[in-house]
This record gives structure tokens, sequence and C-alpha cells, in this order.
């Protein structure tokens, strides 16, 4: 577990934990692996919708990070606020 949780520290979103577990530990196993799951998520649509805007100057491209809530509903919501309210949109 220190190892991905390190791993998800330095921006390694490739890791999951695979070991044999029970009770609580496969409890923070799963919700460890269910964040690695959603941050990877999370990073490929803020860097599609990034390169669409930056890149290619498609505007309007819209992040879809699926069950998130709380700082990274947020942060989801503000990576779409700008593309959305743009000009011409």
């Amino acid at each position: 577990m220190s190892a991905v949780a390190t791993a998800i520290a330095t921006g390694d979103l490739t890791r999951k934990i695979t070991v044999e577990a029970g009770g609580e530990i496969l409890q923070i196993k799963n919700v460890i692996n269910s964040m690695v799951d959603r941050l990877s998520v999370f990073a490929g649509e803020v860097t599609r919708v990034a390169r669409e805007v930056g890149t290619e100057g498609k505007l309007g491209g819209q992040a879809e990070v699926p069950n998130v809530a709380g700082t990274w509903k947020d942060l989801t919501d503000s990576v779409n606020f700008r593309p959305a309210t743009s000009p011409g949109r």
C-alpha cells in the first residue's frame, strides 16, 4: 500500500494495490484503487480539454469525470466553466 500511495503522491497513476486482503484492509485497498481510477480519468480529461483549447483552438470542450464529488467536482466544474461560457458557444 505504501508503494502505491507514494506513486500517487508523485503523479504515477498506473499503480494499484494487488495484494489479497480482507476486512478493513480490503476496504482501504478498494478506496485507494478507486481513487487511482478517478484521478486517472480526471487527469486524462483535463489534459484532453487543455489540448483541445490550447493546441487545437477548440472552444467548448468539456471534461467528463463520472462520480466525482467535493473538490474533484469543483475542479471539474472549473475546467468546464471557461469553455462553456466562451463567446460563440
